[in-house]
């Protein structure tokens, strides 16, 4: 990950930039984006069987990709978080994809959807939540889990409909970029990421998002089921949650990738909310982007976690 530092409004970011190598010649046919992916929705479904039958850890160490980032609830590495989990663990884990989306240029895409935690195979769940998964194609074609973070909730009330998958954008149309001019796009995707946190600063968090969101944004906060829609961003983020300010506290780092063809990236990190002068809560995050009609950068997936303080001092 190349390193550069930006000012982003009060805010000083530095930005970790991952930009993949082009590897697609042309613009993808509509097919070759549809069977691309019917392929990522298809990973993701392997993965949970994969759960199911070989066990949490087992699933993890054959999914993720080399440099995979887990949110525990910090990001960090995340194969050394599952080398190190107990192999005899009876813990039984498996989810649905509901949502599905992907680059035009077919090597850069994310899932979302419920999950199920039991304490063995065969008992209630007694864990419930949301993941959302950042994939990303390995030189030999496999999708690979590249970042994993979700959100625990209550029971659902209504049960997800099995099989059934959003697929949004999916008639979008981009081509692959030339590497001068995906640098170009890294250079002003940079700090386009870094500014929704000093606007949520200046304005509040709420007044951000809605800023910066696409009309089909999904909004994902612990202990509530995700919000679709821009309209329901105040659903999810109370006005009165704390904002992120300047200071050597507030200083945060944001990791940043595009796809090849330029319409699909990401950002995560960690920033400090401040509730009052003297109080603040370290919070992960992740962000998806998709290139609008116009051009511009809008965030079409927002989660954020908070982080407790003893996790913080640990690492």
């Amino acid at each position: 990950m190349k390193k550069s530092a930006i000012v982003a409004g009060m805010i000083c970011f530095v930005i970790s930039v991952s930009v993949a190598a082009p590897g697609v010649q042309g613009t993808a046919g509509q097919q070759e984006r549809e069977k691309a992916l019917a392929s990522l929705v298809e990973a993701e479904r392997a993965f949970s069987r994969t759960s199911d039958e070989k066990g949490i850890r087992e699933a993890f160490l054959a999914w993720l990709a080399p440099d995979a980032i887990v949110f525990r609830p910090m990001p960090v590495e995340g194969r050394p978080v599952y080398e190190s989990m107990d192999p005899a663990s009876p813990a039984h884990l498996i989810w649905e994809p509901e949502v599905a989306e992907i680059a035009a240029s077919g090597e850069l895409g994310y899932t979302s959807g419920p999950y199920r935690l039991s304490p063995q195979r065969g008992a209630e769940p007694t864990r419930f939540g949301h993941y959302v998964s950042v994939w990303k194609k390995q030189p030999d074609g496999a999708w690979r889990v590249f970042l994993d973070i979700g959100v625990q909730h209550d029971r659902p009330e209504t049960p997800a409909i099995p099989g059934k998958v959003d697929t949004p954008a999916a008639n979008k149309n981009a081509e692959a970029l030339s590497p001068e001019r995906l640098r170009d796009e890294d250079r002003a995707f940079g700090p386009r990421a870094g500014s929704i946190i000093a606007e949520a600063g200046a304005k509040g968090m709420r007044k951000a998002l809605s800023e910066f969101a696409t009309d089909d944004v999904r909004i994902y906060r612990p202990g509530k089921l995700p919000s679709v829609g821009r309209s329901r961003i105040k659903e999810q983020v109370p006005a009165s949650v704390g904002r992120p300010s300047d200071g050597p506290q507030s200083q945060g780092r944001i990791h940043t990738g595009l796809a090849w063809s330029g319409d699909l990236a990401y950002s995560y990190g960690t920033f400090d909310l401040w509730t009052t002068k003297t109080t603040a809560e370290t919070t992960s995050f992740l962000h998806i982007w998709r290139k609008d009609a116009s051009g511009r950068w809008k965030i079409c997936l927002d989660i954020q976690i908070p982080v407790p303080a003893e996790t913080e001092k640990t690492g």
